[in-house]
Parts: C-alpha cells; sequence; structure tokens
C-alpha cells in the first residue's frame, strides 16, 4: 500500500511539470479585460462622486456638517470599488430625478444624506 502512495506521488510530481503557466481557468487577456473594465467603472464612478461634491449645494451641505468638501473629494480615493459603486448609483439616482416632485429643500436633504455617507465610509477607511 506504501508503495502505491509512493508511486502515485512521483506520478504527480511527474506530471504537474508538464502544465506550463498558459493552462490556467482564465486566459491572461480575459483577467487583462477584466482589470480594465474594473478600473474604468472605479473611473467614472469617482468622476460622477467628486461632479456631486463639486456642486454649490453639496459645499454648502458639507459645511453645514462641519465637513471640507475639498477633504471629502479626496477621500473618495480611500473608498472600495463596491462603496464608490454605491455612492454613484445614488448620487446617479438623485441626478437622473433631482426634482421628482420634492421641494429644493427635500433635495438638499438628500444631498446632505449623500455626503453624511460619503464621510461615514471615508472616515472607516481611512481607520
Amino acid at each position: 500500500m506504501t508503495m502505491q502512495r509512493f508511486g502515485s506521488a512521483v506520478a504527480l510530481l511527474l506530471f504537474a511539470g508538464l502544465a506550463s503557466a498558459q493552462d490556467h481557468l482564465v486566459s491572461a487577456s480575459s483577467v487583462d479585460e477584466r482589470l480594465q473594465n474594473a478600473g474604468a467603472t472605479r473611473q467614472a464612478d469617482l468622476r460622477a462622486l467628486d461632479a456631486v461634491l463639486a456642486l454649490p449645494e453639496s459645499t454648502r451641505a458639507a459645511v453645514a456638517l462641519g465637513q471640507d468638501a475639498k477633504r471629502l473629494r479626496l477621500g473618495l480615493l480611500a473608498l472600495s470599488d463596491g462603496e464608490l459603486r454605491d455612492l454613484a448609483a445614488r448620487a446617479a439616482a438623485l441626478q437622473a430625478d433631482p426634482a421628482a416632485g420634492l421641494s429644493g429643500d427635500v433635495n438638499q436633504l438628500l444631498i446632505i444624506f449623500l455626503i453624511v455617507a460619503i464621510v461615514i465610509l471615508v472616515l472607516q477607511a481611512v481607520d
């Protein structure tokens, strides 16, 4: 029984060397494409959030919360891809239908909530 295991181990070692680095389940071009797509998505999310934080309403809301809008914009870089995606989706929904029958005060509150979410996530990412 021991000799059979030894033979199996030797065979495994011999055949393991035959596999090349190119015999992966995912091709290198597929990995490169996914990485490029992820990078492009992250950049688009950063641009979308930066555009929202650059709005005068956002600056006023940040000041009202005791935050510096420029610091928040820089803090976006520390967020994960998922956090950026979530916040960008919220910002897009807010920009796609900013009024939606809501008054300007309610719209400003939505921006404040978005900034609060960004502040919380940035503080968590920095810690």
